[in-house]
């Protein structure tokens, strides 16, 4: 019987956005890219023959059994947390997690420069809401990565979706007219075509590279952030009086009253239109050395989870490797010069953050009693990213496309980097000469 409980070695995403878990007692799992398939490959039996085949499971994901789903839950928060789109079936969210609502709306507007009240967090973070209060942002204190609350309705089946005049899929709002007699008057009135469902998604991202969409509120919690931790005469521009600086404030908002919108991350279909595309990847069951710590895929990895460690490649002309190791903090390696480390430290205290450079050749020793190595983990990412950039340079990547691009055009990766955020934030910010 398989235990649904196992503990979990690591996590991998990879640019498909298709999950490979790993578990202590040698299971493995996959999600398809599009979240609506898994394969699960139970751990070998040890009374039985070496060159027994393992057993294999292959199941929709919303339709999976008691016994796996546990790690189906587990496998799928940790996909929607880093994916472009979640995948949300109703059969696998909580009923204390899902909400009612009549209207689908994923547009969502970010409070100007002049009127943004933003919030502290009880750890220091920096977070900005939405004006209609479906969407936030939270910067963390280290000021180097953000993650973004927002409510998202459950996935719905290929025929609730249509195309909207940009092209974009949204839901399809089937609204009947009804007549309504009131005082001897009869007028037709719209009624909504029926309630659906929501839940709230949590996704993490690099305030070093990102999706465009969040370019805005990411200016303005650093620009809050940065009026916190300095002085008033820093933040203020100078030579400048306050009702100069309030009349300057509205003429921005009013010139960037389209950058305020932003369209949010929709949930992918219950059932995916190309079955035939999804792939699996499996070791050789009989190959040697197989620990999860050495184990790094020939595949192009996004995000991968291991001991309590998230280590994210931000793909680009030059990638780098970013680290989360739990604690608030941020470990990136230094572009070209991928042998060089920074470590960015918030203190609690003052809210400053602290950064250390790191050179791979010289690590700082273990001290007892830390939180967590840092040359394991700096190590580990500089073995990641060495991998990732081999793999991309090779003949050894897949041409087929995912389930995810078949219906699109592949273009290059669209995302925002620090320079656009320091763009934003300095139109915003600096005086006209």
């Amino acid at each position: 019987m398989m235990e649904t409980d196992a503990g979990v070695s690591s996590m991998i995403m990879y640019e498909d956005e298709s999950v490979d878990v790993r578990y202590l007692n040698g299971t493995q799992l996959q999600l398809s890219p599009c979240g609506g398939e898994f394969l699960l490959v139970k751990a070998a039996d040890s009374s039985g023959h070496p060159l027994q085949p393992r057993d294999r499971v292959r199941q929709r994901t919303r339709f999976t059994i008691s016994t796996y789903k546990a790690m189906i839950e587990a496998a799928l928060a940790f996909r929607n947390k880093h994916a472009s789109r979640p995948y949300l079936p109703e059969e696998l969210i909580p009923p204390e997690h899902r909400k009612p609502f009549f209207t689908i709306n994923l547009d969502v507007q970010w409070p100007d420069w002049s009127s943004c009240e933003a919030e502290q967090g009880p750890g220091g973070e920096t977070i900005i809401r939405s004006e209609e209060g479906r969407a936030a942002l939270i910067l963390s204190p280290s000021g180097e990565e953000f993650s973004v609350e927002f409510t998202c309705s459950l996935s719905q089946s290929a025929q609730s979706f249509n195309r909207d005049p940009d092209g974009r899929d949204s839901p399809q709002q089937d609204d009947k007219l009804i007549c309504q007699t009131t005082n001897k008057e009869t007028r037709e009135v719209h009624q909504p075509g029926g309630i659906y469902q929501s839940t709230t998604v949590v996704q993490h991202h690099s305030c070093f590279r990102h999706a465009p969409i969040w370019s805005y509120p990411l200016s303005l919690a650093c620009h809050h952030r940065m009026a916190r931790l300095s002085t008033p005469n820093v933040v203020r521009a100078e030579g400048m009086g306050d009702s100069a600086q309030a009349d300057q404030k509205m003429n921005m908002s009013d010139a960037v009253s389209e950058e305020r919108r932003s369209h949010l991350p929709q949930a992918l279909p219950l059932t995916c239109p190309s079955l035939h595309r999804h792939r699996w990847k499996f070791k050789d069951p009989l190959a040697k050395n197989e620990q999860s710590d050495q184990d790094f895929p020939l595949e192009l990895v996004k995000v991968m989870w291991c001991q309590g460690v998230t280590y994210r490649i931000l793909s680009g002309a030059v990638s780098v490797v970013e680290v989360s190791p739990g604690d608030g903090s941020v470990i990136r390696s230094n572009g070209v010069l991928n042998t060089y480390f920074t470590h960015h430290q918030p203190d609690r205290q003052s809210g400053q953050v602290k950064e250390l450079s790191y050179h791979l050749n010289n690590l700082p020793p273990d001290i007892c009693r830390q939180d967590y190595s840092i040359c394991s983990i700096v190590s580990r990412a500089s073995r990641i990213l060495t991998c990732y950039n081999q793999t991309k340079q090779s003949l050894k990547i897949p041409v087929t496309l995912s389930c995810l691009q078949e219906a699109k055009e592949v273009f290059p990766t669209d995302v925002a980097t620090t320079a656009d955020i320091c763009s934003i934030y300095t139109v915003f910010i600096l005086p006209k000469l």
